[in-house]
C-alpha cells in the first residue's frame, strides 16, 4: 500500500500473494528510484514477518526490522554493477542451498542485473532455472532489454514507471505531516518536480532541504536555494523579452541563469520544458487539467501563450535541439542561447510582417 505510482505491479504482486501463486523469479524493470528495490524488500517482509505471511507486514518484529535495514541473513542484496563476475554468482549458488535462518523464504535481490558478465549471466540462468523451494529471486534493472533472453523467458516481468509529480507531492506531504515538519505547498511542489519521477530522489531532496533549514519551516525560497533549482520566473522573462524584441534584456536573463552556478544542461532542459508547456497551452487549452499543471502555473502559461503563435514555439523548440547539440560539443552555452534569442526575435518579427502583408492583401 505504501508503493506509489506503480498500480499495475502492486496489483499483480498482491493478487499472486493472496492466491499463493508467487513465481520463483521476478524482473522489476524501470526508472531509477521508482520503488523496485523497496518493493522487493516489502515482498520479503510480507513472506517473512513474524506475524505473517501477511499483506501488511508489521515493520516492528525482528525479521521486518532486519529486512528494511538491509541486515537480514535471509535477504541477500547484491549490486551487480560492482559484483558482476561468475565467482559472485557461484557464491550465491552455494548460499541458496541452505534453508532460511529465521524466515520462511530466502530472497535473492540482484540490483542492476543487466550488468552481469556473459559467463555470470549464464551461471545465473542455471540458478534461476531450478531454484530451491525456499528461494525467491528478484532481479531489478533500469535496462531490462539488456538482460539475456533465456533469463527473461524464465521470469515474470513487471514494469516500474516514472512516478507522476503530483503523486510524489502528496507522498511528501504525508511524510512531512508524520514527521511534524512545517512546509509551504509550493516548496514541496518544487521538490516533487525536480525529482523527475524518482521517489528516492524526492526523499533525498527533502532531507537536504530539512538539513538546510535546520528543521525550520520549508519555504519556497529555502528549497530553491538548497537544491539550486532554477526559478521558473527566469524562463517567463526570457520569452517575454523575445516577444518584445529586447535582445539586451534576453541576454541579461541568460547571463543570470548561467552565471548563478547552474548547470548549462539543466538550464537548457528547463527552457525546453517551458516551451513544451507553452505548446500544450496553444494546442490543448481546454484539456490542461490532464497535464501536470497547478492552477497557478496554468494561469501563467496561458497568459504568456496568448501573446505568441504556435509556429514561434515550434521554431524555438527545433532550435533548442541545435543548442543541446552544441552543448554536447563543448561550445559556449551562453553564446548558443544568445544566438537562439536573436533567431527567435527575427523569426517572430518576420511572422508579424507576413501576417500584416496578408491582411493588407485581403
Amino acid at each position: 500500500a505504501d508503493v506509489i505510482g506503480q498500480e499495475v505491479a502492486v496489483q499483480t504482486l498482491t493478487n499472486a500473494f493472496i492466491s499463493k501463486t508467487m513465481h520463483s523469479c521476478y524482473i522489476l524493470g524501470g526508472n531509477r528510484g521508482s520503488g523496485k528495490t523497496s518493493s522487493a524488500r516489502i515482498l520479503a517482509a510480507m513472506e517473512n514477518c513474524k506475524e505473517g505471511p501477511t499483506l501488511d507486514p508489521c515493520g516492528k518484529c525482528e525479521n521486518c526490522i532486519s529486512i528494511f535495514n538491509g541486515k537480514s541473513l535471509d535477504i541477500r542484496e547484491i549490486d551487480a554493477a560492482s559484483n558482476r563476475g561468475i565467482d559472485d554468482i557461484r557464491a550465491l549458488q552455494e548460499e541458496i542451498r541452505y534453508a532460511p535462518v529465521s524466515g520462511r523464504i530466502k530472497y535473492i535481490i540482484i540490483d542492476e542485473v543487466h550488468s552481469l558478465t556473459g559467463q555470470a549471466a549464464e551461471a545465473a540462468l542455471k540458478m534461476i532455472e531450478e531454484p530451491p523451494s525456499h528461494v525467491r529471486f528478484i532481479l531489478a534493472t533500469t535496462d531490462p532489454h539488456l538482460i539475456i533472453d533465456t533469463i527473461h523467458s524464465r521470469c515474470i516481468m513487471l514494469k516500474f514507471y516514472k512516478v507522476a509529480w503530483n503523486d510524489i507531492f502528496n507522498h511528501l506531504k504525508k511524510i512531512c505531516e508524520l514527521e511534524k515538519i512545517e512546509y509551504e505547498n509550493d516548496a514541496l511542489r518544487v521538490i516533487a518536480k525536480s525529482a523527475n519521477g524518482s521517489v528516492r530522489d524526492a526523499l533525498q531532496h527533502l532531507q537536504a532541504v530539512v538539513n538546510y533549514t535546520a528543521n525550520k519551516k520549508i519555504t519556497l525560497l529555502s528549497t530553491t536555494e538548497s537544491l539550486g533549482v532554477i526559478n521558473q520566473t527566469s524562463y517567463f522573462e526570457f520569452i517575454d523579452h523575445i516577444i518584445k524584441a529586447d535582445a539586451p534584456a534576453a541576454f541579461q536573463t541568460i547571463e543570470g541563469l548561467l552565471n548563478d552556478g547552474k548547470d548549462c544542461g539543466e538550464v537548457s532542459n528547463g527552457l525546453y520544458g517551458h516551451l513544451r508547456n507553452l505548446m500544450l497551452c496553444r494546442t490543448c487549452r481546454k484539456h490542461l487539467d490532464k497535464f501536470d499543471f497547478t492552477e497557478d502555473e496554468a494561469k501563467k502559461y496561458l497568459y504568456q501563450a496568448q501573446n505568441i503563435k504556435l509556429e514561434f514555439v515550434l521554431f524555438m523548440m527545433s532550435n533548442m535541439l541545435k543548442v543541446n547539440e552544441g552543448i554536447s560539443l563543448n561550445l559556449d552555452p551562453q553564446t548558443l542561447l544568445e544566438k537562439l534569442a536573436v533567431e527567435a526575435i527575427v523569426f517572430n518579427k518576420t511572422q508579424q510582417v507576413v501576417v500584416k502583408e496578408h491582411v493588407n492583401t485581403a
